[in-house]
């Protein structure tokens, strides 16, 4: 049954239109949003199918050069939005090559004859090499592309590209003369019904990509200090709690340290803020450095970090945080203006047995006490509580 290519054509334009908007009122003033890209490969699609429903009222050189060469390019916009989505440098020669040679040869087929099938088979040509393209895209970063967004794409990828193999397939084999696409064929019909579903299973896993990666973006900031990358003080409180939960039946040693950088504000009036910034950023890496897997570390607060030493007791506790010391005293940290900054810890060091039962609090104004008396005593020392 052929269904009335004409109606297939306006739904697949109106729904084009639709998803276009859609995207464009996502776009963020970032101009590497990949939002941007999609936005315009949907707009592409539009001015196809109004070219393509076109067809005999007006020139071939816009119904047919253009409206296919418009074909391929909506493809190349979502391909650079591909790249742009997944932090890689866009590859334009390859999305954009079809697009030219597609432009060139219908343009050069208007002006010389050529056998009728050989257009439609060029044009379908280049929309299936720009279909495998996304496809290798999506595939290549499918392991670091969290959610299930890139299977809807996928799928729909997949879908258009059967339908393609299958048209080029008929047009090989010459059982089939595609003629006019405005005619209500069984040939044209597939194509139509296959790219209607594709785009709505394509905007709608672009759109999802997008949604899941903002989640999963939000889920680690909530739990991930954003200038050290250790974890922030409500992760740390929530691992604490579960520690103490735990500290009684493994029937182990908690040991937390409280870790704070000696005169940082000496640093930033010395050096800047921004140079405050990186002398941060070098203690958290080289506190995480040097502590166990099972061990975990975060940023307190400001210059104060934070490290949760299950099954530690107050000796290998001791040896650890003077470990810590040495390596925080002999940094080799520079400001952004080229200048050594000398940085030094003091820490606090709390010890739970397992017959001692704490609240968090307890636990950490021990450690803070611990601290306050690091800082009376001179400063790049420990002090125990």
């Amino acid at each position: 049954m052929a269904l009335h290519t004409p109606t297939l054509l306006v739904v697949m334009l109106l729904m084009a239109a639709a998803l276009g908007v859609s995207m464009a009122l996502m776009v963020r003033g970032d101009r590497r949003d990949p939002m941007r890209h999609w936005a315009a490969g949907m707009g592409m699609i539009v001015l196809t199918m109004a070219l393509f429903g076109l067809r005999g009222q007006i020139d071939n050189w816009w119904s047919v050069v253009l409206g296919n060469t418009l074909l391929v390019a909506c493809f190349a916009w979502f391909g650079e939005g591909l790249c742009v989505f997944q932090q890689r440098a866009p590859r334009r020669l390859l999305l954009w090559s079809p697009v030219a040679l597609m432009g060139l040869a219908l343009g050069l087929m208007q002006l010389v004859p050529a056998p009728e099938p050989l257009r439609p088979a060029m044009a379908t040509g280049a929309v299936t090499l720009e279909v495998l393209l996304l496809m290798q895209l999506m595939l290549s970063r499918r392991r670091q592309t969290s959610g299930r967004g890139q299977y809807f794409v996928l799928a729909g990828l997949l879908l258009i590209l059967l339908a393609l193999l299958a048209r080029l397939l008929a047009l090989a084999s010459g059982t089939t003369q595609l003629g006019n696409l405005m005619e209500s064929r069984p040939e044209h019909t597939a194509v139509l019904l296959a790219g209607v579903l594709t785009l709505l299973l394509v905007g709608l896993g672009l759109v999802m990509m997008t949604k899941e990666r903002t989640d999963a973006l939000n889920r680690t900031l909530a739990l991930q200090d954003e200038l050290t990358g250790l974890a922030n003080r409500r992760a740390v409180q929530r691992l604490l709690d579960q520690q103490l939960a735990l500290h009684g039946r493994r029937q182990a040693a908690l040991t937390l340290l409280l870790i704070d950088v000696d005169h940082f504000k000496r640093i930033n009036d010395t050096h800047g803020h921004l140079s405050g910034d990186v002398a941060l950023r070098e203690i958290g890496a080289c506190l995480i450095e040097r502590l166990r897997g099972q061990d975990v570390v975060g940023r307190w607060g400001g210059e104060e970090f934070i490290a949760l030493l299950p099954d530690t007791g107050i000796g290998g506790a001791r040896k650890l945080a003077e470990q810590l010391r040495r390596a925080v005293e002999q940094l080799q940290a520079v400001s952004l203006a080229g200048k050594q900054m000398p940085l030094t810890v003091s820490i606090g060091l709390h010890t739970r047995v397992p017959a001692d039962e704490a609240t968090r609090e307890e636990v950490i104004a021990a450690a803070d006490g611990a601290l306050y008396q690091a800082k009376q005593n001179g400063r790049n020392r420990i002090e125990e509580a």
